[in-house]
């Protein structure tokens, strides 16, 4: 049994607390829409089936941020982004998590091109400029280092579970920081733009 606390009942529990928050505050400019989908790992078919037949009009989608397995394993004071070269939702991050103390950084192992292997690039094909968010490190610390030893000790594994230490204060920092976030992205005047030189704008 595979027990995925970190993968990825760390990022349903942040959509949940998200979604609550932004229902009792309301009053987004935009409808923010909170989607779990399946089998990412299968090849991404839940966020495939929906990015291809949504509930809502296609080109109504600005916008998507995936917080799947954040790993809240150390304290938050940076933040990893996955594609955030790719679309001017770099600014939005840059000002919501500067305003909480957090510095921004750009996916540390590109060669891994998770950008494209997680659900986000569901969207991404349909045109949508994304982002993936992840718990932050700089290469060669001991965060570095305690990621890297969950990876291969826990990912996808049975000991991912309930047991293991975790960083609770991350967690909430997290999820304050995504629910800022969205509600930047929300209410911003324009839509999210790809960068000029962006390999996905041809989507």
């Amino acid at each position: 049994i595979h027990n995925g606390a970190m993968d990825n009942a760390t990022g349903i529990a942040t959509l949940i607390e998200t979604a609550t928050v932004a229902a009792a505050k309301g009053g987004f400019k935009r409808s923010v829409m909170f989607l779990a989908v399946t089998a990412e790992e299968k090849g991404l078919l839940g966020s495939r089936f929906y990015a291809n037949r949504p509930t809502v009009p296609a080109a109504s989608i600005v916008a998507n941020l995936n917080t799947d397995m954040f790993l809240p394993l150390f304290p938050l004071h940076s933040l990893i982004v996955q594609g955030l070269e790719e679309s001017d939702l770099a600014g939005d991050l840059r000002k919501t998590a500067q305003s909480l103390g957090i510095e921004v950084y750009s996916d540390p192992e590109p060669e891994r091109n998770a950008f494209v292997r997680s659900d986000q690039y569901s969207f991404v094909r349909q045109g949508i400029p994304a982002v993936a968010l992840k718990v932050g490190y700089t290469p060669d610390s001991a965060d570095a280092a305690s990621h890297a030893a969950w990876t291969k000790e826990r990912y996808h594994a049975p000991s991912d579970d309930l047991q293991q230490p975790f960083d609770l204060g991350a967690a909430v920092a997290f999820t304050e920081l995504v629910g800022a976030l969205s509600a930047d992205v929300a209410n911003r005047p324009a839509r999210p733009q790809w960068k000029a030189t962006s390999f996905f704008k041809r989507f």
